[in-house]
């Protein structure tokens, strides 16, 4: 759903990225502490406002790194491997490479993230009381403020419904009950779509009233909408996917160029014929060498074409994305995540057996879907 962030390193171990998107949430909350603080205490000068609005607005992010770094921790301690965390604009999300195995676990990572928030407020109200001759009176306000606003997203993630914690928790009773994780993934979706259409039709009557900040209400709604439809997509696909092989997916077989293929012949006999857009490169003595792509093609100015050969210009076996044919499924879905084309190569020994690219995933998922095979049992 997001992309095209940077990495803040590693916190207790664990990645931490932030989107681009993030910038948008932190300018505005920068913003409103600033103006809070110039409001409520009209004697300071503003370079100390906006002092105080950044760093009560850098407190915050570091309260939803906390929050979501619960989460991680907690997976990590059950045995459940954390690729990392991102920020985007309307919090956070921790990636793992597998689900969790029991409703217990289930459970636990889930609850552990609104408790962290609701404990953070505890020490921000605790800094405002236990400071009162030491601090300003300024930097307790923020602490205070810091108090609810941690106290307020811990309550709100408890919502029962997807993507917030509340949902996780919900999927677990329900998981533990009915010892289906898909029916319980299910109900959480339903909740979420709830809770979402709930704060959509919250803003619009906001709105109507002649209150625009009811925008920011629909704006939540439609993000928890959209973001609740994918999640529970995504769980009914990983549960698709377990058992499930490189070999299951691949495009097989494959029309092979030879090195002695001019860029010319590749596009007029091979990428103007079959709807690839990627083809391996063969040796003199059949055995393949590379793999030459669209994007290649392109980066070749037209009027090199008839010269230049496309062993010169394939990505090279040794550095592209491969997979051997019984890899699991997974690993394929993390290689395709890291893989600039969204490619990765099946592999039979030496031998490029299959390709699969993202679209081939969509399209396995996609007649799955017509199928029944997404719906519960």
């Amino acid at each position: 759903m997001f992309g095209n962030g940077f990495s803040l390193g590693k916190w207790l171990g664990i990645e931490v990225t932030v989107d681009r998107s993030w910038f948008i949430i932190a300018l505005l909350l920068a913003w409103s502490f600033y103006t809070l603080f110039e409001v409520t205490f009209t004697e300071i000068a503003r370079a100390a406002a906006i002092l105080l609005g950044l760093g009560t607005a850098i407190l915050f992010f570091v309260s939803v790194v906390l929050h979501e770094l619960s989460h991680s921790l907690m997976a990590r301690r059950l045995g459940i491997p954390v690729e990392g965390i991102t920020l985007f604009i309307f919090g956070g999300v921790t990636k793992t490479s597998q689900e969790s195995r029991s409703a217990r676990e289930e459970f636990a990572i889930a609850v552990v993230g609104p408790i962290t928030s609701i404990g953070l407020a505890g020490v921000f109200w605790s800094l405002v009381n236990l400071t009162g001759d030491v601090l300003p009176a300024t930097v307790r306000y923020g602490f205070g403020h810091l108090g609810w606003i941690n106290l307020a997203l811990g309550v709100f993630n408890m919502l029962p419904g997807f993507p917030l914690d509340g949902g996780r928790v919900l999927r677990s009773f329900i998981w533990q009950i009915t010892g289906s994780m898909d029916r319980a993934t299910k109900a959480a979706t339903t909740g979420g779509k709830v809770i979402a259409s709930l704060l959509i039709g919250l803003g619009l009557l906001e709105v109507f009233g002649g209150n625009l900040g009811g925008l920011w209400y629909a704006a939540i709604g439609w993000f928890l909408f959209s973001a609740a439809a994918v999640s529970g997509q995504q769980m009914i696909i990983r549960r698709l996917f377990e058992g499930m092989v490189a070999a299951d997916v691949m495009s097989p077989r494959l029309v092979a160029l030879s090195t002695g293929t001019t860029v010319q012949e590749a596009v007029d006999d091979y990428f103007l014929r079959f709807d690839h857009s990627a083809f391996p490169v063969h040796d003199d003595e059949g055995t393949t060498s590379g793999i030459l792509t669209l994007r290649a093609v392109r980066q070749v100015p037209r009027d090199q074409w008839p010269i230049i050969q496309v062993w010169s210009v394939m990505t090279r076996l040794d550095d592209a994305p491969k997979v051997a044919v019984d890899a699991a499924l997974e690993e394929v879905m993390h290689l395709l995540d890291e893989s600039e084309e969204h490619r990765v190569l099946v592999m039979n020994g030496r031998e490029v057996v299959g390709i699969i690219t993202s679209r081939d995933v969509a399209r396995w998922v996609r007649r799955s879907d017509e199928l029944g095979l997404t719906e519960p049992e």
